[in-house]
């Protein structure tokens, strides 16, 4: 087998601030990526953010992925000069759904607008009391699967109005967990059937509204994986391939998280998350990190036959986003 294959086509990237290093431009020059998050500190202004899309489409192309986590709540990468959002609890109140949906096309229509293709939205756990979990507070509709898929719903529906992808997170599901997953490996005593009833309904509606993409966590649940977090299972992937029937790409959280973390290096765990099943990785920061990631997967491919079938499949789902998301230069 050929070693000809650009690894950065399973790979989302980020960097520190708001122009990229001299490192990071080398390095997606010599691997460009499927796609680049970008956080707050890659955000200044919207006439900022446009320039900085446009300048990175030159080196990875024009249908690269820009994503962003805009949800409603708490986490809100772009502030300054786009929609403010409530809690979600203050959404589900009487007479605030069509404020809610305001809130999803003005959203969309910004991020459209600035060359933003992806957004990292609905967060689809479900929980009754997110405290348990702080990296849920101010995330989630709270408890009833039924209303978190509704508002899912139309967050999916106003987004595609836009053009803009959106991506279900988090499987299996955060409401089940014990420990953030940005900290430490999450952890679940819930049962399959609790899984199956309960915490993926959300997912499966998201699905039938079109959901483009579904993001895992890292949670370990022992009743889906015993040996395996979900960032690193077959059998988690299988069960949201089978079980939720999502046929789109499988994309990691962040690999840099605390709760990702493992006992062997950044490069294997980067080979175990593609060979479970995952499409695309999450890296968000750090070029020496990226590089091995990078690196890693391409030789594991020149010299697995069975790595290397995964690989070709992997890039043949990643074009079929991307041929979703082209827009052109919007500054002109």
């Amino acid at each position: 087998m050929t070693n000809n294959i650009n690894p950065g086509q399973f790979t989302i990237l980020g960097f520190e601030g708001i122009i990229p290093d001299k490192d990071f431009l080398c390095l997606i020059e010599k691997y460009p990526p499927a796609g680049f998050l970008l956080l707050e500190q890659n955000y200044e202004s919207p006439e900022q953010l446009t320039s900085l899309v446009s300048d990175l489409k030159k080196v990875a192309g024009e249908t690269v992925l820009f994503a962003v986590d805009q949800e409603p709540g708490r986490v809100q990468r772009f502030k300054k000069d786009f929609p403010a959002s409530e809690k979600p609890s203050v959404y589900i109140e009487d007479g605030l759904e069509d404020k809610y949906r305001l809130w999803c096309a003005h959203t969309s229509s910004k991020l459209a607008e600035v060359g933003i293709n992806l957004n990292l939205a609905p967060v689809l756990d479900i929980a009754s009391d997110p405290g348990d979990n702080p990296a849920l507070t101010d995330r989630i509709f709270g408890d009833d699967p039924g209303i978190a898929a509704f508002y899912a719903g139309i967050l999916i529906e106003e987004h595609k109005k836009n053009g803009i992808l959106t991506c279900g997170k988090h499987f299996p599901g955060l409401g089940s967990a014990r420990f953030d997953p940005h900290v430490e490996l999450s952890l679940s005593d819930d049962p399959l059937a609790r899984f199956e009833d309960y915490y993926w309904q959300p997912f499966i509606k998201a699905v039938e509204s079109g959901v483009d993409m579904v993001m895992t966590t890292h949670l370990k649940a022992a009743s889906l994986d015993p040996h395996n977090a979900a960032t690193y299972s077959p059998k988690v992937v299988g069960y949201l391939r089978n079980n939720v029937n999502f046929a789109g790409p499988v994309v990691s959280d962040d690999l840099i998280m605390g709760g990702a973390r493992n006992a062997v290096s950044p490069g294997d765990s980067a080979i175990k998350a593609i060979a479970s099943g995952h499409n695309l990785l999450i890296i968000s920061r750090g070029v020496v990190l990226q590089s091995e990631v990078l690196d890693s997967l391409k030789n594991r491919y020149a010299r697995d036959h069975l790595f290397g079938k995964i690989a070709h499949q992997n890039a043949e789902i990643i074009r079929r986003i991307q041929s979703k998301t082209y827009f052109s230069d919007p500054r002109k």
